[in-house]
């Protein structure tokens, strides 16, 4: 029994240290995509490497779970939530890529995260872009050993409780499937 748990603190242990830190992790990633951003425009390889690099920062599962209320995720089959999962980060991916624009940088400040136990955190970026500030807050867990953002509050606006107050105005009148299909859409549109 000992040895069993010994084993178990042994591997979280080292998942914790496999992992950057949160502040880290964000940088690394931000670098790259503010060079993108800063390009006058883009092509289609680096539209894709603007999703992608939005796709390894987040983790769209928990994002999926936390924009719609526990009693409407927990109404759903699996196979329900899981489509409700892909379509999310679909439209989420392609709205994304096109919004950035509005997070340009000319320089960006990050305070040291503020760690709640050792697998979640909270970091704050400050992005200036033509003298004005912009405030982010990362919401972030660890996933598969890598730090990895459930929620971004930009200038105290959190985009879990956005999509969670939109998709609960439309589930009082749609049912779960016709929410997907408007996602759906949604994430059509702004592939275009």
């Amino acid at each position: 029994m000992f040895r069993k748990i010994l084993v178990a603190v042994a591997c979280v242990s080292l998942m914790a240290f496999a992992a950057d830190d949160p502040v880290s992790a964000i940088k690394k990633k931000d670098a790259e995509l503010q060079t993108l951003l800063k390009k006058s425009t883009r092509n289609a390889k680096e539209t894709e490497r603007v999703k992608s690099l939005l796709n390894d920062s987040f983790d769209f599962e928990l994002l999926a779970k936390k924009s719609l209320s526990t009693k409407d995720w927990n109404a759903q089959d699996e196979a329900s939530q899981q489509k409700f999962v892909a379509e999310f980060q679909r439209m989420v991916r392609n709205s994304s890529a096109k919004r950035l624009e509005l997070y340009r940088a000319d320089s960006t400040v990050y305070e040291p995260a503020k760690m709640k136990g050792a697998e979640e955190a909270r970091v704050t970026a400050h992005l200036w872009n033509k003298g004005k500030e912009s405030v982010l807050e990362y919401k972030m867990s660890i996933v598969n050993g890598n730090w990895k953002a459930w929620d971004l509050v930009i200038d105290d606006l959190s985009t879990a409780r956005n999509y969670k107050d939109q998709f609960s105005q439309i589930l009082k009148t749609k049912s779960f499937a016709e929410l997907i299909d408007i996602i759906s859409k949604k994430a059509d549109e702004a592939e275009k």
